[in-house]
């Protein structure tokens, strides 16, 4: 008889059942900080990143202070060696533990008590920084700009009766006000948390334990739940195969400054290489989707191929895409397929490359790569099979289909948007310059959003000016290190420096309209070169008009098998 719980078969195979019921306890938030502090209860690997800010941490010590129940905890006891632990952004050396406990089930609120009432430096991270008011009888945050430290308490002391004690001695509250604060800091210490505890030697029926608690309410992401299931383990049913952790594929990815991609993507690039639907929610993912999981080392292998193809030039002996870093690709999906196309075909012929290559660009010149278009992406995913890799690029480049040859559009300039991103792609191509010498991408990237800088602020622009200022015309590809764009390149020799302004679309005519402060005549002029730079630019890239050469035994008849004559 099927168990009357059951969602579905797969996810049964995926969620293993505990061997005993865990146990429950009571904990007083003092018994549980101690336990924090002396490593007796921690954070295992499978837990997802701390999210709560100020904010959270506050209605969770107003929600103690009013009475009001702020959940159950669930750990998982096990033995603990001796080592370093991090709560918070605190890190501390501990004993071993030999009745420790796994945090499985309420790692924020476990976190915020213990990092704002122990006394332990947090680095700088305001976070778990609160004081109490006992006038109005609340909590403060640090950034509320309300704190006074000698009327209002930081949460550290009310962790500690002799710590308390100290404070109580140097501040100006009246007697009535002290005692309400020793009141607070009982209410706070007493207060008592039900806990649930697991004893069990099967670390992937934890790991479905968290997954299942953490997927209603506040759900985790795609990539949380792959992580906290399967990430790194040797699980079921190929204990012997070592499943991809989605963190080392992604510092796999940051080979010569790439970057790396987020960790939902990753999530996408991991179910792509293995033929699984890269935007299948992993509810369902049972053994038989699991074993087609592509191992760590093969999907590592596979993403860095991924990463050499696309920083590869386009004129290269093995050609690629000419972008050359992760922040810099129009449409981010490119990069899911091709991984999938790298672990099928680890080493394509040039002439495979260079079609490879026109089939990115063609995608970002018709916008079938762009992100809201999932159908397209499960499509050319499916398009990426076993057998010869001619055929499933032109299946690809069938998919994406030949965009027209059409002008360049300028429009409002973001760094997170395709157009925007092959724009500076196609100021990148100009290898901009200063009196110098070359500008490099990777200082551009330490300058976060703001990769290609205005010339002319814009508060400073009105009308059709701040229209123009707010697209590529306006912006350049400049060290971090320059400041007012506008009087550096006027400190600038024409004479002396031409190649450089004209690594930026300068021209003599319109170096003369920023010296002159005329901005429209500026924009206008540099804004026809744009557009004139990025047509052509976008049409080579994607092979527009050109015939894809595919390798020539592609274009043989095969031979006749056997000895018939």
């Amino acid at each position: 008889m099927a168990s009357p719980f059951a969602t579905s078969d797969d996810e049964m195979e995926l969620f293993h059942s505990l061997p005993k019921a865990p146990t429950a306890h009571s904990l007083t938030v003092r018994k549980l900080i101690g336990r924090v502090h002396e490593g007796a209860v921690r954070v295992p690997r499978f837990q997802r990143p701390l999210r709560w800010k100020s904010p959270d941490v506050l209605k969770l010590f107003d929600s103690i202070l009013k009475g009001y129940p702020i959940g159950a905890l669930l750990f998982w006891k096990q033995p603990l060696p001796k080592g370093v632990v991090t709560i918070g952004k605190a890190t501390l050396e501990v004993p071993e533990a030999s009745d420790g406990w796994y945090i499985v089930d309420g790692q924020q609120r476990t976190t915020a008590l213990a990092a704002s009432l122990l006394d332990i430096s947090q680095a700088g991270d305001k976070t778990w920084d609160l004081y109490f008011n006992p006038e109005k009888n609340r909590f403060l945050t640090v950034e509320s700009n309300e704190v006074e430290s000698s009327r209002h308490v930081p949460l550290r002391a009310l962790g500690d009766i002799r710590r308390l004690g100290r404070w109580l001695r140097d501040c100006q509250l009246s007697e009535e006000q002290q005692s309400h604060v020793e009141f607070v800091q009982q209410r706070l210490l007493d207060y008592e948390i039900p806990a649930y505890v697991v004893e069990t030697e099967e670390e992937d029926a934890l790991r479905g334990v968290f997954a299942r608690l953490n997927s209603t309410g506040s759900r985790m992401r795609a990539d949380e739940v792959f992580q906290a299931l399967l990430g790194g383990s040797a699980s079921a049913p190929q204990a012997t195969r070592r499943l991809a952790d989605l963190e080392a594929l992604q510092a796999a990815a940051d080979v010569d400054n790439f970057g790396q991609p987020p960790r939902t993507e990753m999530l996408k690039v991991l179910l792509a290489m293995s033929g699984l639907d890269p935007s299948r929610k992993l509810d369902g993912l049972g053994d038989a989707a699991i074993a087609k999981l592509v191992g760590q080392d093969d999907a590592e292998e596979a993403i860095r191929r991924t990463v050499g193809f696309l920083q590869a030039g386009t004129h290269f002996d093995e050609p690629g895409c000419g972008i050359p870093a992760y922040a810099f690709i129009p449409y981010p999906i490119v990069f899911v397929l091709l991984a999938r196309w790298f672990h099928l075909f680890p080493e394509p012929e040039p002439a495979i490359r260079r079609g490879l290559a026109q089939w990115v660009w063609r995608g970002i010149a018709t916008g079938v790569h762009q992100r809201a278009a999932v159908s397209a992406m499960r499509f050319q995913v499916r398009q990426i099979r076993l057998g010869e890799p001619e055929d499933s690029l032109r299946s690809l480049l069938k998919a994406v289909g030949e965009p027209d040859g059409r002008e360049w559009k300028l429009e409002r300039f973001h760094a997170n948007h395709a157009a925007s991103r092959v724009e500076l792609l196609a100021l990148l191509s100009r290898e901009p310059r200063t009196p110098l010498g070359a500008v490099s991408w990777r200082s551009l990237l330490t300058s976060g959003a703001r990769v290609a800088r205005e010339v002319f602020a814009l508060p400073r622009l009105v009308g059709t000016e701040r229209e123009l200022g707010q697209t590529a015309a306006n912006r350049v590809l400049l060290d971090a290190g320059h400041t007012g764009l506008q009087a550096e390149f006027r400190r600038w020799s024409w004479q002396k420096n031409r190649d450089a302004f004209e690594s930026h679309l300068i021209d003599f005519e319109t170096l003369t309209a920023l010296q002159e402060n005329r901005k429209t005549d500026f924009l206008e002029r540099r804004g026809a070169r744009m557009r004139a730079l990025v047509a052509p630019f976008l049409a080579e890239r994607a092979g527009l008009g050109q015939p894809i050469i595919l390798p020539v035994q592609s274009y043989l008849d095969e031979e006749p098998m056997g000895d018939e004559q």
